[in-house]
């Protein structure tokens, strides 16, 4: 068994197909006397369910889905009758229990993927949430680019990494944010990093989210209200919103981190006149 802190969590993994997953290896922790939030381990006892989704999509010819029973959530990714992964995940005392079926089947991208959404299902618990999003450190803060896919969030950061001083780059697909104890948002990054596997185990408060839309000019401004709210939701785990528990942790989390973290759209160019802009922009504000 092997121990990891993610996200400041601390998370235990067992089984031999379960202990050499991408990115794990930058999160090892010592072991200590506190209680994981999380074990997952392998158990081939599982069997499917007969119950409706509460979420289901489908990409390159496999299926997913999510649904809830007896106190338990059961992630399914299905490419046939005969190549199933199940994962389920339940509450034990002040943590988290889960197990995986059908390492067998399918790749160590396949599994990593179920860990992390039996991980977020738990972080949730602990007012924590995985951002898509590409996250630049500076001057001690991170800035969060979010956007659908193709928007140029990683161009963004790249170019901040070759144009702003003293900046590197923390995570390029799923971050964690975390409303610590004392009511201070932080930026983590984590095994889950997407095509850049950039796994970074750091942490930083967050200076701002930049929303990005492609544009043929340059512009930024400051959006308030129902529209930073529309801003961030959409990049938060998009398979939770569709059950109410998951996405009530959700919305509060968003919630308190919109009041200390502010969130901006920039339209723009892939150039670093964008870079200049959102820069100064921060700067100018009091966020870097």
């Amino acid at each position: 068994m092997r121990q990891y802190s993610i996200a400041g969590h601390l998370v235990q993994i067992s089984g031999k197909s379960l202990d050499s997953l991408p990115g794990f290896d930058f999160f090892v922790s010592e072991k200590t006397d506190n209680e994981p939030l999380l074990l997952i381990e392998p158990d081939d006892t599982l069997r499917d369910w007969a119950v409706s989704p509460v979420f289901t999509s489908e990409y390159d010819g496999v299926s997913y889905d999510l649904s809830y029973k007896n106190h338990t959530y059961r992630f399914r990714m299905k490419q046939s009758e005969d190549h199933c992964l199940l994962a389920e995940i339940r509450r034990e005392g002040a943590g988290f229990r889960a197990a995986i079926l059908g390492t067998s089947f399918f790749n160590d991208l396949s599994l990593q993927y179920a860990c992390w959404i039996l991980f977020g299902i738990a972080a949730l618990s602990r007012q924590t949430v995985s951002i898509h999003a590409s996250a630049v450190m500076v001057q001690g803060k991170s800035v969060l680019f979010l956007g659908e896919s193709g928007t140029g969030k990683s161009t963004q950061t790249g170019l901040w990494l070759n144009h702003i001083p003293e900046t590197e780059l923390l995570n390029d697909d799923s971050p964690f944010i975390r409303v610590e104890s004392d009511g201070n948002i932080r930026i983590y990054g984590s095994p889950w990093s997407g095509k850049t596997a950039y796994y970074k185990n750091r942490h930083t408060p967050v200076a701002a989210f930049i929303r990005l839309s492609q544009a043929p000019y340059n512009r930024i401004r400051r959006l308030n209200g129902i529209e930073a709210i529309a801003a961030l939701l959409p990049s938060c785990p998009f398979a939770f919103a569709y059950d109410k528990p998951l996405s009530d942790l959700i919305y509060s989390i968003v919630s308190l981190t919109l009041r200390q973290v502010p969130v901006y759209h920039l339209e723009c160019l892939p150039d670093s006149d964008a870079v200049r802009l959102s820069y100064s922009t921060l700067k100018q504000n009091g966020h870097l």
